[in-house]
Parts: structure tokens; C-alpha cells; sequence
């Protein structure tokens, strides 16, 4: 099925030069960012357990932590980069971000890192969903996907380079807490890089000035939920949240199965970097998306990422899990632009940090949850825990598969939509596929 948004010329099929070159940006501050992060991920539970002498249900709460801090700021922090703009949420979220990871370096008994985490979880609620609305505020409805893939190429670049970087930094500073400490300094060093690199190279969107200008002298509220929260929006939140429920769990019992399995901390990071390499692929999943349907690359590529989960809980194979974790990245690859693409083109455009940010609040619940049960359900179930979140996963697409297929039907015959600029710059003219701006708080 095609794209019900072919470009018609080139002016709005495509994105000015400015626009690709601001997307350039932020994909290498997104390649930084996720670089310090991919370098500490794999490694955070096996520090809290040797060095920490931390338990699973203390790891839990650790990483639970961090999704506390996302869920209850992520839909606040959407809705400040709608209103005031997505620099200075994205700068400060950067730098809040460096600062916790830095503290990490300061202690190591495990409560403080609680508050470190939930304080990472902060920065990265004010980062993800402002970034997310950037790039639709200067992509088009043309190029939406390729823009999204391309993000997400740079972040897994990161993920690949991360994992591949911490080894050798833990073993040059001589293993044990300095070398874990060594990575914490890499990834706090890195944030606090890409906070000047937004600073000095990132422009605010134009339509923000818009909306500004056509809020002068309003008073800044949130919308009422009623006004996003249509049947397609809430369909996008139960697909983050079942998708994310096992996430949760695998940032506490991955690593730490493996071990037990007998891996190896260089296998351990080779796991991410096997996941990660397809991921770079990201930029041609979202070219196939801005041409076919967003919907049944969506749904395909998060069905086979479901079954990889069970495929982690139900096998011991190592050599498996590998081939497994390049098959999900293949099928993550050519599925996320697509999903991301498709939830800006059923959002409010005067919205979209909103909807992201309640996008986000559902993911993060989900994976809260999720590092809550996991240790529970390995002591009792062992590895099949990643099984269950896959099975949940799997649910969740199909009970909200109709939804969404009606819904991209529905896109198909209304035909082309303008772009966010075009929209935003009639007064009063908001196409049948999304809801009427809110204007005051319920």
C-alpha cells in the first residue's frame, strides 16, 4: 500500500537545506550522548552486584529509579518545549544528565544511586520527547520517517561505539571500581559535550516562535487530556507501554543472566553491539516507510522483536542469542521511524511535545513496572521472565492492531496533509486528522 503523503514537488516533499543540516546536529549530539550511555548500560547491574554488593531487589529500586524520574516528568517537560521551546529543554535535560552520571563516581553505596538514577531519568524526560518534536517540527509529512531513521541511526551508532569503548576503558584503568568509575567519567564527559554542541549549533524551529506569537498575552496551559488523547493516540500509548513492560525487566536481568549462563563481560557488550549494528539501518527503514505503509512496518518489525524476547527467556544458547539480538535490530530498525512517523501524523501539531511526552509516560511506566516484577519473577522463573514480557508485548499489538489499521486506512483516503509549517502558519485551519488546539487546562 502506498503512502498517503507522496510528495507532490519538490518544495514539499523535501526539507531546505537549513533543516537537514540542523537534523545533522543533533544526530551527532544524539551519537555522543547515546555513546556515554551504551558504555555504561551493560555494566550498571554487575557494578551494583560485585562492587555495590547490591541485591536484585536493591538493583530494582535502582533502576526503577530511573524510570520514576522519566514517568512523572516526561509529559511536564513535552508540554514546556511546546510552550517555551525545545532548546532550553533540550540543553538542560543534557545537563542534568552529565551531572547524575558524574554523582555515580562519588559513592558507591547503593541508596545514593537511587537518586542518581532518578535524577538521569529527569534529564532524559526533558531530552526525548523535545527531540522527538524538533525533528517533526523541522521534518515534513513527506520526510517524517527518513528523518526519524536517520535519528536513530545516529543513536544506535552510539550504542555500537559504547559498548565497544567501555572494556578497554575499565581494563586501562585497572578493573574493579576504577575502571567502572573510568566509565562513569566517559559518559558524564560526553553529555556535558553535547549540551555545548546544542548550545553553539542548535536554532530553535520557526513554528515555535509561531506558537509563541499566537499565545502573546495568554496565559500558558496544558491541554486537556480529552483533546489528545483520540482512539489512534491511545492505541500508540498501549503499544509503548506493553513493548516497554519487559524493557524494564531486562535492564535488571539481563546482564545478570547471561553471567549466569557463563558470558562474558566482553560478550555482554558484544549482545548491545549485535542489537545495535542492524539499528544503523534505521535511515533505510524510514525511507521505506515516507514510500509504503507506516502501519504494517510497525506492526511486522515490533511482532518479530516480541518474539525475540521469548526467544531470550526460553533458550541458554549463546551463540543463538546473538543471532537473535541482529534479527530484532533489523526488525527495530525498519519499524521504529515508521511508528514514530505515524504517531506525529495522528497528533495535534500544536502538540506534539504533549504527545510525546504522555508517549513517554506510558513507556516509562511500563518499564518501572517492569523493573519491579523482573526480580520477583527470576527468582521464582528465571531467564523465562524475558519470555513473559515478550508474550505481553504481543498482546498489546493485537488488541490495538484494528485501531491503527482503520486509522491508516482512514489517512490513505483523506489523501496528503500540509506539513507542521503549513499548518501552523494558517489561522485557524487544522486538517480532519487531528484534534482542535486546547486551550485551557482541565
Amino acid at each position: 500500500m502506498s503512502s498517503p503523503h507522496q510528495p507532490q514537488t519538490p518544495t514539499t516533499g523535501g526539507m531546505p537545506r537549513s533543516a537537514w543540516l540542523q537534523l545533522g546536529v543533533v544526530c551527532v549530539a544524539e551519537f555522543v550522548v547515546w555513546t556515554g550511555f551504551g558504555a555504561i548500560m551493560p555494566y550498571l547491574p554487575i557494578f551494583l552486584k560485585e562492587q555495590a554488593h547490591s541485591s536484585m531487589l536493591m538493583i530494582g529500586i535502582i533502576a526503577a529509579a530511573f524510570y520514576l524520574g522519566t514517568l512523572l516528568f516526561s509529559s511536564p517537560f513535552g508540554w514546556l518545549s511546546d510552550t517555551i521551546g525545545r532548546k532550553p529543554v533540550i540543553i538542560g535535560g543534557t545537563v542534568l544528565f552529565a551531572l547524575a552520571m558524574f554523582l555515580f563516581t562519588r559513592t558507591a553505596d547503593p541508596w545514593w544511586f537511587v537518586l542518581f538514577r532518578f535524577l538521569e531519568g529527569v534529564g532524559t524526560a526533558a531530552v526525548a520527547p523535545a527531540a522527538m518534536a524538533f525533528v517533526a517540527d523541522i521534518s515534513t509529512e513527506q520526510t517524517r520517517s527518513r528523518a526519524y531513521g536517520i535519528l536513530t541511526s545516529a543513536q544506535f551508532g552510539g550504542l555500537i561505539v559504547g559498548p565497544a569503548l567501555a572494556p578497554p576503558i575499565y581494563a586501562l584503568f585497572g578493573g574493579g571500581r576504577s575502571g567502572f568509575y573510568a566509565i562513569f567519567y566517559f559518559g558524564a564527559i560526553l553529555a556535558a559535550g553535547t549540551a555545548v554542541l546544542v548550545v553553539a549549533l542548535i536554532r530553535e524551529p520557526a513554528v515555535t516562535h509561531r506558537r509563541k506569537a499566537a499565545r502573546a498575552g495568554k496565559k500558558a496551559e496544558r491541554p486537556p487530556y480529552r483533546a489528545i488523547l483520540t482512539p489512534p493516540i491511545i492505541a500508540f500509548l498501549v503499544v509503548g507501554f506493553t513493548a516497554h513492560l519487559s524493557m524494564g525487566g531486562w535492564e535488571v536481568v539481563w546482564s545478570i543472566w547471561l553471567e549466569h549462563l557463563g558470558a562474558s563481560m566482553a560478550y555482554i557488550g558484544l549482545t548491545w553491539v549485535a542489537f545495535s549494528v542492524p539499528m544503523l539501518l534505521s535511515f533505510a527503514g524510514g525511507m521505506l516507510a515516507d514510500k509504503y505503509s507506516r502501519f504494517a512496518l510497525m506492526f511486522a518489525g515490533y511482532s518479530i522483536s516480541a518474539v525475540a524476547w521469548i526467544v531470550y527467556g526460553t533458550s541458554t544458547n549463546l551463540t543463538v542469542f546473538l543471532v537473535v539480538n541482529v534479527i530484532e535490530g533489523l526488525a527495530i530498525a525498519f519499524s521504529y521511524p515508521p511508528k514514530q512517523a505515524f504517531l506525529i501524523q495522528v497528533s495535534p501539531p500544536q502538540w506534539l511535545g504533549t504527545v510525546t511526552g504522555i508517549e513517554a509516560t506510558s513507556m516509562q511506566l511500563a518499564g518501572m513496572i517492569g523493573t519491579f516484577l523482573a526480580p520477583v519473577l527470576y527468582g521464582w522463573i528465571s531467564g523465562y521472565v524475558l519470555a513473559v514480557g515478550g508474550v505481553v508485548s504481543l498482546v498489546g499489538l493485537a488488541a490495538t492492531a484494528p485501531v491503527l489499521r482503520r486509522e491508516w486506512h482512514r489517512l490513505a483516503a483523506a489523501g496528503p496533509v500540509p506539513s507542521t509549517h503549513e499548518l501552523e502558519g494558517r489561522e485557524g485551519a487544522l486538517p480532519v486528522t487531528t484534534a482542535e488546539p486546547p486551550s485551557s487546562l482541565e
